[in-house]
């Protein structure tokens, strides 16, 4: 196993533990924000701390079973900044059965990226990790996607461990960063700015995702789920495309303790400029 592949296991027994930790906690009263609107994420975002580390787990659904919805998909989890955002995340065409891994890091002010798949690496269930064979995750496997914010080591390592013992990881040097949001949820577009993917509402409500283990860290060392001291809010995707009123999913209510929620798409009954509520 190569001294790299090492580090990283390392990083992802250090999330284990915390989640263990969490497991272990009885939530505390949820603070609770205003709902606020996505061109393209359905899911939850937090606010209201400093965020040194957010994780979730999601199953990979068939992908080609959102044909009549939308083009394509993805999941991610993501840290905010006033200068930054982090994304780690992975995408899957409709017409297909895979998933592809990747790490952005953008410019928040002009949604340019910095960076693409920085020192990205693909490692296998040997531990040996290569950064020319990359590699998708086919549906029915289960992910966490990680971020972590690592000051002491000015960097900000991100990673996807799958249950079959694939991981993909990739970091990027960061000088001092106040990340004060951190999201989880269902994309749509191709940037977390993006409304201009085509988007067909279904006859009905359709289950997109389910995010489990949803675990975030602040600054001073606080572990908890998206039921914290910390406000929590939801995040409804909209696209603006059709003056307010084309609403493409939104996310169900916190359950397990504010761990676990679950996206839906928005059904043609429910297209009006009013918010939708979640089945």
């Amino acid at each position: 196993m190569s001294i790299s592949s090492l580090r990283w296991r390392a990083t992802l027994a250090l999330g284990a533990a915390a989640a263990a930790v969490l497991a272990l906690a009885v939530p505390a009263g949820a603070s609770t924000g205003t709902p606020a609107v996505s061109p393209e994420q359905a899911g939850y975002t937090a606010t209201g701390a400093q965020f040194r580390h957010v994780s979730a787990s999601v199953y990979l659904r068939n992908p080609a079973q959102y044909a009549g919805e939308v083009a394509s998909f993805g999941h991610s989890v993501q840290l905010w900044a006033s200068g930054l955002v982090v994304t780690i995340g992975l995408t899957a065409s409709t017409s297909g059965s895979a998933y592809t891994p990747y790490a952005t890091v953008y410019d928040r002010g002009t949604h340019q990226v910095i960076a693409s798949n920085p020192n990205a690496q693909y490692c296998e269930p040997s531990g040996d990790c290569f950064y020319d064979r990359p590699f998708t995750f086919p549906s029915g496997s289960r992910l966490t996607l990680t971020i972590n914010y690592l000051p002491e080591a000015g960097e900000v390592a991100m990673f996807e461990s799958s249950d079959h013992g694939y991981d993909f990881t990739s970091q990027y040097a960061l000088t001092a960063q106040s990340f004060t949001q951190a999201r989880v949820g269902t994309d749509f577009g191709s940037s977390p700015w993006d409304a201009s993917y085509p988007h067909t509402p279904p006859a009905s409500s359709v289950k997109v995702a389910a995010y489990n283990n949803v675990t975030l860290t602040s600054y001073n060392g606080h572990t908890a789920t998206l039921w914290s001291w910390w406000v929590h809010h939801k995040l409804l995707a909209n696209t603006g495309q059709q003056s307010g009123s084309d609403w493409v999913a939104v996310p169900a209510g916190l359950f397990n303790g504010g761990a676990s929620f679950q996206t839906w798409f928005v059904p043609k009954s429910a297209q009006s400029s009013s918010q939708p509520a979640a089945p």
